[in-house]
């Protein structure tokens, strides 16, 4: 084993499927399918929680692997069945399939274009973590991966999967630990998911929150020891914190037509609450004070919560800045999010010094890094 040496960011890429379209377009397709499924009195209480959820989402373009969500009339649908009712409604098996697909076509954009980025040739990748939690199958992703990159078949391969939106933390962690036991490691990090694929049709708040925030897209991200090429950053610390009696507030669960998120409303007051501890003890981890942080990157999980957030640590505009701009152009994109967030925040401009990323999922699960701008 090699000695300790500090991680590197080297770089970060994204992609998202060609399919995009406006937060409006999402909504008049949600009511058109609840207009064709729900008998007529309870329409108006279902219809009235779409134009609400939607409107206040603070979302204004999303995108998706399938197009049936733009679609003016029910012939041009090429996933669901052909009409408003989406019936038979699709199986978990038929979403796989898509995902089967969809999700290592756009892993290989993205993580191309984060290799070539870092300039780093296929057979200098040492291991390959995947964070995904919207499919399964195999040999997976991991695999399939390695073999359209050109990979060398040695690579040390790991799936992160069934994690949630907070997966993209697990993986930095992982590649941070990699790289300070082998100084000669290069971790190649990808994060995809294909959240549409799981669009719900019953009429219940939570389902329909999960229907207006969540889009599809992958992020990647190169990881190595420091001095070894041009860093975006230096990985100082992360930590990670379940919070009691809160397992019931977001959860995500396996069903016979897709999988199923579940969202409380007690989410942002939880959130709230522990945020100014878990950054402290995040910050306690790197050495370092709150008045060291230069900046922010916090995953945009909803509107609301990063409003909670912001209340929370007393941050600005300037602060959150990406986060709201993430959510406003691609939704919330589970895993795949904190890094559309950190390629934002580490190419902006801004001060050198400490950024603090923060992110959450199920558990209710609290995850946070520092990296090091220099």
């Amino acid at each position: 084993m090699s000695p300790t040496c500090a991680t590197a960011l080297f770089a970060v890429k994204t992609a998202v499927p060609p399919y995009r379209g406006t937060q409006e377009q999402a909504a008049q397709f949600m009511r058109r399918v609840l207009t064709a499924s729900l008998p007529e009195a309870n329409l108006p209480r279902a219809l009235g929680m779409v134009d609400k959820i939607y409107t206040s989402s603070g979302i204004h373009t999303r995108q998706s692997v399938v197009n049936d969500w733009l679609a003016e009339d029910p012939s041009q649908f090429t996933f669901f069945p052909a009409n408003w009712q989406l019936e038979p409604f699709p199986s978990t098996a038929a979403r796989m399939k898509v995902y089967e697909q969809a999700s290592v076509d756009l892993a290989e954009q993205a993580a191309r274009a984060a290799m070539i980025e870092a300039g780093i040739a296929p057979g200098e990748v040492t291991h390959l973590v995947i964070s995904t939690c919207t499919g399964f199958f195999a040999p997976g992703p991991d695999i399939l991966l390695l073999r359209r990159l050109g990979l060398r078949p040695t690579v040390s391969r790991a799936i992160l999967g069934f994690m949630g939106c907070y997966a993209g933390f697990n993986g930095m962690r992982m590649a941070d630990q990699i790289v300070r036991s082998d100084a000669g490691a290069v971790v190649l990090h990808v994060c995809i998911e294909l959240c549409t694929l799981h669009f719900q049709k019953k009429a219940t708040p939570d389902l329909l929150i999960a229907n207006c925030l969540f889009s599809d897209g992958c992020s990647a991200a190169v990881f190595g020891a420091k001095g070894r090429r041009p860093a975006l950053a230096l990985l100082a610390a992360s930590h990670s914190h379940v919070e009691g009696d809160s397992l019931d507030q977001m959860t995500w669960h396996i069903g016979d037509t897709g999988f199923e998120m579940r969202l409380s409303v007690q989410v942002p007051r939880t959130l709230e609450q522990q945020a100014a501890p878990f950054v402290e003890s995040l910050l306690t981890r790197a050495g370092m004070t709150r008045q060291e942080v230069a900046t922010w990157a916090v995953h945009p999980g909803g509107r609301k919560i990063v409003e909670s957030l912001a209340s929370a640590l007393k941050l600005g505009e300037d602060d959150l800045a990406p986060s709201y701009g993430v959510l406003h152009d691609y939704g919330n994109m589970s895993s795949a999010t904190i890094y559309f967030v950190l390629d934002r925040r580490l190419r902006d401009g801004g001060p050198s010094g400490p950024v603090v990323a923060l992110g959450f999922g199920p558990g209710l699960t609290m995850e946070g890094a520092v990296l090091v701008r220099e």
